[in-house]
């Protein structure tokens, strides 16, 4: 007898904490021995451009697969449900998913051409959700608090949904972000160098995130290397020109997953440096956007 696979298409931008959850949830149900997450690219009913790139969500999944060795992620060109579940024993979706599958309307109106595209699926498993009906199809058990996480509440600010595994890891290049604020940081660099420390702990308040930062010159006064309120601190290991820049490199080539790791920089010749080991990229304007985006 073969192998048992299921199938769970998504966008997963990000993924969350209900999509692990659906996902066990199929797995107990349908018995399966590997569950794929599909990520088509080209979604139907989707914007042509995705939050993240298909690349750092396939990263995401993987990074988050901790100990489920029958989860697996998957590129697929195909566009219906019906489509990509061919092959498969199980397909698996939320309600609302469902509810379009069952609507004549994405088969240009055609009843008879929706009937038949629901007879070709394998056994479907349905994640329920507030404000839909599930017929036609069994219903997995999920908690109730779960049914109402989406990937759209998670990009909005409510971090604490999306998988812990998925979350950014972050590492700034501390002086390059003071240096891209004309607000006299120069005049007392330590107090800058406070500041900024106090905004990205802000940030990883939200839980959102991995984030350390990396100064130059002394350690801060109070601020020894070590995690300070969930950021991790830490100084270049000599004095001189490029010593910080230098720091974050090692980190990059030394670190077990380089490609999850995104470096905060507009130096350009540190953004080639650690591009090369295969992490991503931040701006230092973007990145300080987006805390200021976090500040009352």
């Amino acid at each position: 007898m073969g192998q048992r696979t299921g199938v769970f298409p998504g966008s997963f931008d990000p993924l969350t904490v209900a999509h692990l959850a659906i996902a066990d949830a199929a797995v107990r149900t349908g018995e399966l021995e590997r569950l794929d997450l599909a990520i088509s690219r080209s979604a139907l009913g989707k914007p042509a451009h995705g939050h993240s790139t298909v690349d750092a969500r396939v990263g995401a999944i993987e990074r988050a697969r901790d100990s489920r060795i029958w989860l697996s992620v998957t590129l697929i060109d195909s566009q219906l449900i019906a489509d990509i579940a061919r092959g498969y024993d199980v397909v698996v979706m939320g309600a609302d998913k469902w509810a379009q599958v069952r609507d004549p309307a994405w088969y240009g109106g055609d009843a008879a051409a929706r009937d038949a595209a629901v007879a070709s699926l394998p056994r479907v498993l349905v994640a329920p959700r507030p404000g839909f009906e599930i017929v036609g199809a069994e219903v997995l058990e999920v908690d109730p608090e779960l049914t109402l996480v989406s990937s759209t509440r998670a990009r909005a600010g409510e971090y604490h949904l999306i998988a812990p595994g998925a979350r950014r890891r972050i590492i700034v290049d501390g002086n390059n972000v003071m240096g891209s604020r004309p607000d006299g940081w120069w005049r007392d660099r330590s107090g800058a160098a406070r500041r900024l420390v106090g905004e990205v702990q802000k940030l990883a308040s939200r839980g959102h995130d991995q984030l350390a930062i990396v100064l130059d010159g002394r350690p801060l006064a109070g601020l020894a290397e070590g995690v300070h309120a969930g950021v991790l601190v830490a100084y270049a290991r000599r004095s001189g020109r490029d010593a910080a820049d230098d720091r974050i490199v090692d980190e990059v080539a030394n670190d077990h997953d380089p490609s999850s790791l995104v470096v905060v920089t507009s130096d350009r010749a540190l953004a080639a440096r650690v591009e090369a080991l295969g992490a991503g990229i931040m701006s230092a304007g973007s990145f300080i956007r987006e805390l200021e985006s976090e500040l009352p």
